[in-house]
């Protein structure tokens, strides 16, 4: 970076001011409309929106302005995330209605692990440069969440809706303020509608769910009402229809937004044409369905970017089934796992269809945008979002067609490409100044110099608050996962391992390389469950129990955390 970057955040860290006008100078901006690059940009930011934009030395710049020299780097709108849900955190404990653990963990116990972490997440969505998130259905406390919470904290930009319009409601998410609300009739909708309408939805769901007992056709009136009451209040509908003639029907009644792929069968020209005529946003969402039965067989998928960036307590619960016997778990986990060779045979067979049909689409040139579902079992809050992209550059989309569907394409999906989506003059000053091209790969996405949101600078490096609980379950995760960089991630450079009567029994992170890389590779169902943890300031306690390649090991182990990383460890090995 730069030293007039590194200058600048040394400026915001002691005054805690924020000029009103930034000048971002010599930068190479991404035109995601075009796939191109404009290099030799200046680009001016004054308060929250994006006042100038100019070739070199054609823009000028106010005396005192704060000056970027952004020489040799890229700068791209801030992504979006057009599909999550605040009410789930991801967990193996979020969706009893899909796999019941409440005997282990309450789910009033998850909802308030889930809602307490909002901010978390938006910090996590800011550090990997996604300024908009949109909820696509919940409670009403989503309002509370946009209204009062994202006003309150760093976050990005959120757009929400309450409750999803039903025709099957289920029972184990029945609280105080469902999710999801089982509709009927016209008349129910028109009281569920009114009742969320002085809360200004950003857009109305249904959910539109299909069965034997409740065909498509029979529901279709009630969902081609609500589009008019929508409609009539100048709101988007938002539809979930995964059957594709459940699909065309949701086309039929209005849907702006399909919400999900079509994974029964391929599309065909006639439903290509609907989506065409009637400008709707297709969001493929790729990997939330192989992410739940990863999570039901303990095989999550262990990405590098969910061991590094998810909620760790969060993505931690994805191991947990591995602590659990035959009895405790439920019957659908005990079949899958007995089965796992028929799941996966039916996991591709889906995979390929919607990759099919996510191609077809888009080079027809439907309006494609990106979204993760995230908060489902398995797909976590922010650090799903790269293994989207993967998933539909693997579907055959180019990079320049996913950092489109990324950006413009959901504020477009949305109604809000006059408010961001691309580096213009008049939108938001909602950006991220990336050390490499995005347009060569998907992955120079993480490198990530600066993050802008409404104009305000943000260091990466600063963004997610961690605790010393967190650091520790996060280098439990990396253990669990095998994943030797991102484990030796959360050690000081001279960290010391001692035992308990203090011989040293490794020195250094080269060390600890050394001998957890032979552990790692020579133990493949390597898992460390926490029977006990105790967190006294600096220090985590935690209680563990070991399963290795010859049975099963018992210790404590004592962490003592200085500047964000472990300093010390004492092991205290059990009889």
């Amino acid at each position: 970076m730069k030293k007039t970057v590194c200058f600048l955040f040394a400026v915001m860290l002691f005054s805690g001011l924020w000029a009103q006008t930034k000048v971002i100078r010599n930068v190479s901006i991404v035109d995601v409309e075009t796939g191109m690059i404009i290099p030799q940009q200046t680009v001016v930011i004054e308060g929250e929106k994006i006042a100038r934009i100019g070739a070199k030395g054609k823009v000028k710049v106010k005396e005192g302005a704060e000056i970027i020299d952004a020489d040799g780097k890229f700068l791209m709108p801030g992504m979006v995330d057009a599909h999550i849900h605040f009410f789930q955190s991801g967990s193996i404990y979020t969706r009893p209605d899909a796999l019941d653990l409440t005997s282990k963990f309450s789910y009033e116990d998850e909802l308030n692990f889930t809602w307490n972490s909002v901010p978390d997440y938006f910090r996590r969505y800011l550090r990997l440069g996604i300024t908009t998130i949109m909820d696509v259905g919940g409670p009403f406390k989503n309002f509370v969440v946009r209204d009062e919470v994202a006003k309150e904290q760093l976050s990005p930009n959120v757009l929400v809706t309450g409750p999803l319009f039903s025709s099957y409601q289920p029972a184990a998410l029945t609280t105080d303020d469902p999710p999801i609300l089982k509709i009927s009739s016209k008349a129910e909708a028109e009281v569920l509608f009114n009742k969320m309408l002085p809360n200004k939805p950003d857009f109305i769901k249904v959910w539109y769910i299909v069965s034997p007992a409740i065909p498509a056709e029979e529901t279709f009136p009630i969902v081609e009402h609500i589009n008019q009451l929508a409609e009539e209040n100048g709101l988007k509908l938002a539809v979930h229809a995964t059957q594709l003639e459940t699909a065309k029907l949701a086309v039929k009644a209005g849907a702006d937004i399909l919400v999900h792929s079509v994974e029964d069968r391929v599309v065909d020209d006639e439903f290509i044409q609907a989506l065409k005529e009637n400008g709707v946003a297709y969001i493929p969402t790729l990997i939330v369905g192989k992410n739940y039965g990863r999570a039901f067989i303990s095989d999550p998928d262990k990405h590098p970017q969910d061991v590094r960036w998810a909620n760790p307590f969060a993505f931690g619960t994805l191991f947990d089934l591995s602590a659990m016997s035959e009895e405790e778990l439920p019957g659908r986990v005990n079949r899958m796992k007995n089965n796992i060779a028929s799941w996966k045979e039916r996991t591709a067979q889906s995979d390929a269809i919607m990759a099919d049909n996510l191609l077809r689409i888009a080079k027809a040139g439907v309006n494609i945008v990106t979204g993760t579902d995230a908060g489902n079992i398995g797909t976590m809050h922010a650090s799903s979002y790269i293994q989207e992209l993967q998933a539909m550059q693997k579907a055959g989309l180019s990079v320049a067609e996913i950092l489109k569907a990324s950006t413009i394409n959901a504020a477009k999906g949305f109604g809000k490409e006059n408010l961001f989506g691309t580096v213009s003059e008049g939108k938001l000053a909602d950006l991220v100044l990336l050390n490499k091209n995005p347009l060569d790969n998907l992955e120079h996405l993480h490198d990530i110099a600066i993050v802008f949101k409404s104009g305000k600078i943000l260091d990466p490096a600063g963004l997610i608050e961690e605790s010393p609980e967190m650091l520790i379950q996060r280098q439990l995760n990396a253990y669990n996962s095998r994943d030797l960089e991102a484990f030796l991630d959360t050690y000081a450079e001279d960290t010391k391992i001692y035992d308990l009567s203090g011989q040293l029994l490794m020195d250094g992170k080269e060390a600890m390389g050394t001998r957890y890389k032979t552990l790692f590779e020579n133990n493949p169902m390597l898992y460390c469950e926490i029977k006990n943890r105790i967190v006294l300031g600096n220090k985590v306690i935690d209680q563990e129990h070991v399963r290795i390649a010859n049975g099963y090991i018992d210790a404590v182990a004592i962490y003592e955390i200085k500047n964000g990383l472990i300093q010390k460890v004492t092991f205290v090995r059990g009889n």
